[in-house]
């Protein structure tokens, strides 16, 4: 093990090793667009009523980008409602998760091609 990489909190492993948390070189994901760019996915749960439901980052962000929405990771919780709850007329903000789950429920459009290469170009450069 690199002595020099970063660790987390509890000091076990590299944070970027295996922590959906954080990107292959240790940095953490801070927004959508990271999140996306790590194919990583978001964990939506209720707790109200515990529904949960698992969303592509990429196609998450791309419905942010389209709406012209912040897509800060602390600040998406206040765009997305529990749907079971918002049937029932509450709205119920859901806590939320990074991880590698796959994706649950009906899915999200996805950028176009192009879109999404230049997404990438831009931070491979």
């Amino acid at each position: 093990m690199n002595d020099n990489a970063p660790m987390r909190g509890d000091g076990s492993t590299p944070a970027g090793h295996d922590d959906p948390l954080f990107d292959h070189i240790g940095r953490r994901l801070r927004t959508l667009e990271e999140c996306a760019l790590h194919k990583r996915t978001l964990r939506l749960t209720c707790s109200a009523c515990d529904h949960v439901r698992v969303l592509d980052a990429v196609a998450l962000w791309w419905l942010f980008q389209r709406r012209g929405w912040d897509g800060t990771l602390g600040l998406v919780g206040q765009k997305l409602c529990c749907s079971v709850c918002q049937a029932a007329g509450q709205v119920r903000r859901p806590r939320l998760a990074i991880g590698r789950d796959a994706p649950t429920g009906a899915p999200l459009p996805y950028p176009d091609a192009a879109t999404w290469k230049r997404l990438v170009s831009r931070y491979r450069s």
